[in-house]
């Protein structure tokens, strides 16, 4: 079951028993959010689901330990664009340098990674507009996580 966000991508609906590359990004982006220190083996079980419900309700979500929307929405990285400036941007960098492209690790958004960002997105078959939001964070995340 997926839960579409645009007419040619969505984010998966995770819940306990799902498993796969993206169960392991959900562990991945879990333990970075200190959430535990949770195997990252793709299987969501008791202590994901654990983890899960914690996150949500510390963040005020519905505390179903179900990761649709809102949780894949608190899970990733702020939206980020040109002109923005942060750890998140050189987190950005970093992992677009992993995928080939040359850009300076500086966390700066300009127009050299708005243009990788572009990019990427096109061939993610995603809405191209430069701007790093949830579905862009997921794809990006998704991609190091299949490699």
């Amino acid at each position: 079951m997926t839960l579409s966000v645009s007419s040619s991508f969505s984010l998966p609906v995770l819940r306990n028993g799902s498993n796969g590359y993206n169960v392991t990004l959900v562990q991945r982006l879990l333990n970075d959010a200190g959430y535990g220190s949770l195997v990252e083996d793709g299987i969501f079980g008791v202590r994901t689901d654990a983890a899960v419900k914690q996150f949500q309700k510390d963040r005020n979500l519905i505390v179903d330990g179900i990761v649709g929307s809102q949780t894949w929405g608190a899970l990733v990285p702020p939206t980020i664009g040109r002109g923005s400036s942060s750890d998140d941007v050189k987190r950005l960098q970093m992992i677009l340098n992993e995928m080939g492209y040359s850009l300076v690790g500086d966390g700066i958004f300009g127009s050299n990674t708005e243009a990788a960002v572009k990019e990427f997105q096109k061939n993610s078959r995603l809405e191209v507009d430069g701007i790093v939001g949830p579905l862009t964070w997921y794809a990006l995340m998704s991609t190091m996580i299949q490699d």
